[in-house]
């Protein structure tokens, strides 16, 4: 049985030249299930379309010419146009193959793309070992109702098996099969959003996760609301590290968790097994506020640690309040002058303007309260209610999005990229904007802050050393497009 794993092609070109901030990153959770369909004794293949730069036909093609028995697929709001349409023309080309899409989108859109003849089966939550059923019943012919948390087809309406399924015990999870993509696509730039350094010379940047899942409940959040979080031991998280540094030549990994930092005991004993194992990298994390003390970034900083990302969000406490976020200001810079003092580590912020309830003058005082903090970078989004997040749910009741189905049970694909990160960063139309306010007056705002932080002589320099001349020309078009 031949096995294809596709990341599908994206369309970068709505954000003109800040796309050079779009970083190409190693499909892990595809190359999770790889691994993992691979160690069941099954031959599989992956194709990532994005980091190939392929169009949309030329992905086809690849697809059509590598005839898999089964097409698995990975699903974003911003792809997910490109699965409605050449899903449809890949189930009349290859009648036989068995379609399956994942991945939050398709599970918040599932009954959809079954009626519509996209797919045949669509996984829920994690899909490494309910993949390995789903195989498994294909091949006995036993019918899907067998396999746990998937929808299907039946007799022209959509089944669904049972509640979505997660890895508990993530020490069954082998290393992510990174030997089934191409290497060289993924060495990510210093000007990516992913704000990752300069690996070194010689060196590349790698990512990976040290868990699942996060102990927050942020309500403008889709990827794991409602889930626990689930960690990696600590034996294996320096074994992959170690894997990356010594197989892969990295110099620099993220730790792409949706919360790095959450138990600070943990952190502090995967520091120490840096330190013994003499591991020699930089890396970077998402961190947390709350869990910020002296003898942790101390310790993170002697283990290797560079630069650590805060999810702000605002420098209003009433809009923090109304997200759940659950933080309070005071915390905020108390964390990040704690980091300041006593390490060399880069702090960078992450903001939202225009959250529900959000005033002028509330995003105003968001962009001062970041100019204010000892921050080396800051981002700047405009909210969008990710499709799956508790607040598109809230929209959604109230008739204050289109989600583009319309009621003959087809979808209108031409609202999704509104929903897609990276409308944040075009000139394009905005899927909502918080009463009083508007997409174009978001927009606005969003260029005043990022303009007002960085063309201020510190943060500019510090940008300007990130810089390879070879790149200069593509920067100044990136930063012009971005900008102004």
């Amino acid at each position: 049985m031949k096995i294809l794993l596709v990341n599908p092609p994206d369309d970068l070109s709505m954000l003109g030249g800040g796309s050079v901030f779009v970083p190409k990153l190693e499909p892990l959770g595809l190359l999770y299930i790889a691994a993992v369909a691979k160690q069941a004794g099954y031959e599989v293949e992956v194709l990532d379309a994005f980091a190939e730069g392929l169009s949309r036909e030329e992905a086809y093609k690849r697809i059509l010419s590598a005839r898999p028995d089964v097409a698995g697929f990975t699903s974003f709001t911003s792809n997910g146009g490109f699965l409605y349409t050449y899903g449809q023309l890949l189930k009349k080309e290859l009648p036989n193959a068995l379609v399956v899409f994942g991945n939050m989108h398709a599970c918040v859109f599932a009954e959809q793309y079954i009626i519509n003849g996209c797919c045949d089966i669509v996984v829920h939550g994690e899909g490494e070992y309910t993949f390995i059923e789903l195989l498994k019943a294909h091949e006995a012919k036993s019918g899907w109702s067998v396999v746990p948390s998937i929808s299907y087809g039946k007799d022209g309406r959509v089944v669904n098996t049972s509640v979505p399924c997660y890895v508990e015990d993530l020490t069954r999870l082998p290393l992510p099969a990174r030997e089934l993509v191409k290497q060289d696509l993924y060495d990510i730039g210093p000007l990516s959003n992913f704000r990752l350094k300069n690996a070194g010379k010689g060196k590349v940047s790698k990512h990976m996760f040290t868990s699942r899942g996060c102990p927050r409940r942020c309500i403008f959040c889709a990827v794991h609301h409602n889930i626990k979080q689930r960690v990696h031991s600590i034996a294996q998280i320096a074994a992959e590290m170690e894997s990356l540094i010594n197989e892969y030549n990295a110099g620099y990994i993220f730790f792409a968790d949706s919360l790095f930092i959450s138990d600070k005991r943990r952190v502090m004993n995967l520091c120490a097994e840096i330190r013994r194992r003499r591991l020699t990298v930089s890396w970077g994390c998402e961190a947390h506020v709350d869990f910020i003390d002296e003898e942790l970034v101390k310790s993170m900083e002697s283990a290797g640690c560079t630069d650590m990302n805060f999810g702000i969000e605002s420098g209003v406490q009433r809009l923090l309040d109304r997200v759940c976020k659950g933080i309070k200001l005071e915390n905020v810079e108390a964390a990040l002058k704690i980091v300041k003092r006593h390490t060399g580590i880069k702090a960078n912020g992450l903001f939202i303007l225009g959250l529900p309830g959000e005033t002028r003058k509330d995003s105003l005082e968001t962009i001062a309260f970041a100019k204010r903090l000892p921050i080396t970078m800051a981002q700047f989004s405009i909210f969008t209610p990710y499709p799956g997040s508790p607040l598109f749910n809230e929209l959604k009741e109230k008739g204050e999005i289109d989600t583009g189905i319309r009621p003959d049970g087809t979808i209108d694909i031409s609202v999704w990229p509104r929903y897609s990160a990276y409308i944040s960063y075009t000139r394009g139309k905005t899927i909502w904007a918080t009463p009083g306010q508007t997409s174009k007056s978001l927009k606005e705002l969003q260029r005043k802050a990022l303009r007002s932080f960085y063309l201020r002589p510190k943060p500019l320099i510090t940008q300007l050393k990130r810089i390879c001349w070879s790149d200069f020309p593509l920067c100044v078009k990136a930063f012009k497009d971005t900008f102004f």
